[in-house]
């Protein structure tokens, strides 16, 4: 959502009452121009309903570019991020890995039939083809 200077285009102070996203001027306030308090309509991009450009436009608080100093440590830190994350995968492919290792020596120890095991309070069917494991979810009733 924008975020708007806290006066008008004209330096006058408003305040946004509320908003109706089904109208061409959804955000709904108030201006105070000349000691009277005017009733106005904005679009999404602040403009007012009165006049094509009015002293009652909102203006947008423009972000500030990054200075070059925070960009690099910005991209340090992803970077970083980046490789914990591709070390954490790895590390999941590692373990995968043995444990489907251990699941087929299992298999092999116990022969071919299918087993049901429950993990974390939900039961999975394990079933096994040729060189294959089939893993799905099922309901135990």
């Amino acid at each position: 959502m924008t975020q708007w200077q806290d006066k008008t285009r004209g330096g006058h102070p408003y305040r946004v009452t509320g908003r109706n996203p089904d109208s061409d001027y959804p955000i709904r306030g108030e201006v105070v121009d000349s000691g009277f308090m005017v009733r106005v309509q904005w679009t999404e991009d602040g403009r007012c309903n009165l006049d094509a450009e009015s002293e009652c436009d909102l203006i947008p608080i423009e972000a500030e570019a990054p200075s070059p100093a925070k960009v690099r440590v910005d991209l340090a830190l992803a970077a970083i991020n980046y490789k914990r994350a591709c070390e954490a995968m790895e590390s999941a492919r590692e373990s995968v890995g043995i444990a489907l290792d251990v699941l087929v020596a299992l298999v092999k120890q116990r022969g071919r039939d299918p087993v049901v095991v429950k993990i974390d309070g939900s039961h999975f069917l394990f079933e096994f083809h040729d060189t294959q494991i089939e893993l799905s979810e099922i309901e135990v009733l």
